[in-house]
């Protein structure tokens, strides 16, 4: 709802004080302010002057230089040292290890501002190169610190100061405007969230130049909530954050003492990609994937990392589609796999809702896994030829299926050109700086004689830091995008030498040419720091599929537990970011979904419990923003156990499959499809309670989400109005009001139809 004008402002902080604001609640009901009324019609600008709200509030400066961490207080240290000439002061204490911190002269002031924890601590000021001995009277008999709390023995017959800091007892609010999670453009909506500490908040409201919306909460954890607000539109404007605490207290957020209003410039410089938001991704291992052409097999022979290394005799072997497991089943097993292949199963795909394609590695490398790159150009022979590569990409694009290939800046293998130059020649190789060689003459393979990728001899580290090396990494990938891929998963980002300029310049450019072009970095834990903006648009989210999704599917986390961890989740991340979210449970790195959930190693036949386990997670898999992400055979109830020899890499038998969960997933794809709030970049906490979580989605609170694992039904109370069954298929068109029976390891999907 927009109100224009300052009096309606001034009415804004009355109504919030009076309790005429919903406050929205645990239930994340947020309501508009029934009080006001929208009188933007007398403004045909489109815009009214800003101006500071009235009355009894506290502002909160949470711009540069103003704000300080959450949990922290301003304070000021001064020293006024009148006639006396001063050439330097700075402040000692217990906060700072009686390090030296300048003050700054002003005025005839001498001053300091930092962000303290609540405590209590002793400081002395430092001046012209000599301790102060007595603050107490230290400056003519007067205090030197006209602001000190008391005073305390220094130990050496002089006094400290001591200063108490007090915290506030009501609200923190965390925002930075220049951080997505706090500030992004998210479905062509301008979308503002702030931090409090739980329970602190009653109600808050957007207000702005051009109207005010209210904020509702969003999300919540342990410690802390999200309250959110959506502008619909993109384009500037100036703004503030009114809150009204738990207790009544009013407070504004503002940006500083003499710019108090913060200002959104309407560039949106963190594009969402729209293809990925609403997309459905598969992940393809090409030598496990199908074998199209048998002529091309023996080629993955002759390259083999085997052949260079000259530490082993050990041979790598080619097995037909069906042979056992051996120990080089991980990266020297061959079973045939080419792009042909996948070409020939793009209809299959198309019928899972497949509309995002990741291949691991397809370049020239010596082994099954391709992570040893010998050649960044060249497509390995051993999956087919560049025109097959091209009709693949034709064939996929026809269909509407974008194509992710996998690019490996960190180590290469010790089969690439550069490194044997280096071998062969020493410091005379004009690659020798392209690595980290600690003696030379050496054996190929010896991980002790250079620097390796976890120390593994056959993965020799590359100097990312020298401009010729990265010239030639960021121009292969650049190759490859010109060539028709439309996105790069990289890997080990966080090993890159160099990494936050590496990446800095491979979005820049990368983005200059391509700029629909989709970057992923195999970053496994919770780590907003790569995706704001500069390096990449999202990163292969374990931290969300492992660490949160699978342990509740499981039954190792309540549905209270995962909802928080969710909650820290998606407040971590803006929601542009969680759109774009990669998200997966498992893939070639990991055991086999179904295997972790109980149904057991390959060649067993998984419990009902296990495959029931599955279908919940893969329902919550894509029924949360982001693109869900599926390792190649698991939507047809394929096992795998990391810890035997990598068997989850084991090709798929295209003649079997569990047919209950290959319905499941194709299933999953029409929901999706047919459910827009279900690609919406919005996700909002309802209710979590024993086995039971639920959350909102859609911009409007469309869609309900109720999911529980626990073994035995649990009853949710509804929000109001009627809501319609969608999910699952046997129990689609039910209409259902006030509460609901969820059944035990299943997973509602719920429309709202009205009031």
């Amino acid at each position: 709802m927009k109100v224009k004008g300052l009096a309606v402002i001034v009415l804004l902080l009355a109504a919030l004080a009076s309790g005429c604001v919903s406050p929205g609640s645990s239930t994340g009901t947020g309501t508009e302010m029934s009080s006001l009324t929208d009188i933007s019609a007398q403004y045909p600008s489109g815009g009214i002057r800003l101006e500071l709200p009235r009355g009894n509030y506290t502002p909160l400066y949470l711009g540069p230089g103003e704000a300080c961490p959450p949990g922290r207080v301003p304070v000021v240290f001064r020293y006024v040292p009148g006639n006396e000439s001063v050439g330097s002061v700075s402040l000692r204490g217990s906060f700072n290890g009686w390090a030296e911190w300048p003050m700054e002269l002003n005025n005839g002031t001498w001053r300091i501002e930092i962000c303290l924890a609540p405590g209590r601590y002793e400081y002395k000021y430092f001046i012209d190169g000599q301790w102060v001995k007595d603050m107490a009277t230290g400056n003519g008999g007067n205090p030197v610190d006209p602001d000190a709390d008391g005073y305390a023995d220094d130990g050496y017959g002089g006094k400290n100061a001591v200063r108490i800091v007090n915290g506030r007892q009501g609200v923190e609010i965390e925002f930075d405007p220049g951080n997505p999670a706090y500030l992004s453009v998210a479905d062509n909506r301008t979308v503002v969230r702030i931090g409090v500490k739980l329970g602190t908040v009653r109600s808050a409201v957007l207000v702005t130049d051009g109207g005010n919306y209210t904020m509702e909460l969003q999300l919540w954890w342990d410690s802390g909530e999200i309250w959110r607000a959506e502008v619909p539109f993109v384009k500037p404007f100036s703004y503030y954050i009114a809150v009204t605490s738990a207790d009544g207290e009013l407070l504004a957020a503002l940006n500083t003492s003499e710019s108090p209003f913060f200002r959104f410039d309407g560039v949106d410089r963190f594009p969402q990609l729209e293809w990925v938001s609403n997309g459905i991704a598969y992940q393809i291992f090409p030598d496990r994937f199908n074998n199209g052409d048998e002529s091309n097999d023996p080629l993955a022979l002759q390259t083999d990392e085997f052949w260079f290394n000259e530490l082993t005799d050990e041979r790598p072997i080619l097995s037909d589609w069906s042979d056992p497991i051996t120990p080089l089943h991980c990266c020297h097993q061959y079973f045939g796999g080419d792009i042909r292949g996948i070409t020939e199963k793009l209809d299959y795909l198309q019928s899972l809702g497949v509309t995002i394609i990741y291949l691991n590695p397809i370049f020239l490398a010596g082994s099954a896994h391709g992570y040893d790159v010998y050649d960044y150009y060249r497509l390995d022979p051993q999956f087919g030829t560049e025109e097959e590569l091209r009709e693949f990409l034709d064939e996929a694009h026809r269909r509407g299926i974008r194509v992710i290939f996998d690019f490996v800046p960190n180590h290469n293998g010790i089969g690439h050109w550069a490194f044997l130059d280096v071998a062969s020649r020493g410091r005379e190789s004009p690659y020798w700086d392209w690595y980290f060689v600690k003696e030379w003459p050496f054996r190929l393979g010896d991980g002790n004689a250079y620097l390796g990728w976890w120390g593994i001899g056959s993965l020799p580290k590359l100097n990312t830091t020298n401009p010729e090396v990265r010239e030639y990494l960021i121009g292969a990938a650049l190759y490859w995008l010109d060539f028709g891929f439309d996105g790069i998963r990289v890997d080990v980002p966080n090993e890159v030498l160099d990494s936050k300029e590496f990446f800095r310049e491979l979005r820049e450019r990368v983005k200059g040419r391509h700029p629909d072009a989709y970057l992923v970095g195999e970053i496994w834990t919770l780590s907003p720091e790569w995706v704001q903006g500069d390096r990449f648009d999202s990163l292969m989210n374990y931290a969300l599929g492992r660490e949160i999704l699978l342990n509740y599917a499981r039954g190792y986390l309540s549905g209270e537990a995962a909802m928080k961890m969710m909650g820290r989740y998606y407040a971590s991340y803006g929601e542009n970011v969680a759109a774009m979210g990669f998200n997966l449970v498992d893939s070639h790195d990991t055991s086999r979904v179904l295997t972790d959930l109980g149904g057991g190693s390959l060649g067993d036949v998984p419990s009902n419990e296990s495959v029931q386990r599955l279908k919940l997670l893969s329902t919550l898999l894509y029924t949360l923003p982001g693109t869900p992400v599926t390792f190649q055979g698991d939507e047809r109830g394929l096992l795998g156990n990391k810890n035997h020899h990598d068997e989850q890499r084991y090709p798929i038998q295209w003649d079997t499959a569990n047919w209950e969960v290959l319905d499941h997933y194709r299933a999953l794809a029409e929901l999706r499809e047919k459910t827009p709030a279900l690609r919406s970049s919005k996700i909002r906490f309802y209710r979590a309670s024993g086995g039971v979580m639920a959350f909102f989605r859609g911009h409007d609170d469309e869609v309900l989400v109720v999911a529980n694992s626990w073994r035995k039904p649990a009853e949710l109370e509804l929000p109001a109005g009627e809501w319609r069954v969608v999910w699952p298929e046997n129990r689609s068109g039910a209409v259902l009001s006030g509460a609901v029976e969820v059944p035990p390891v299943g997973v509602l999907v719920l429309e709202m139809i009205g009031p």
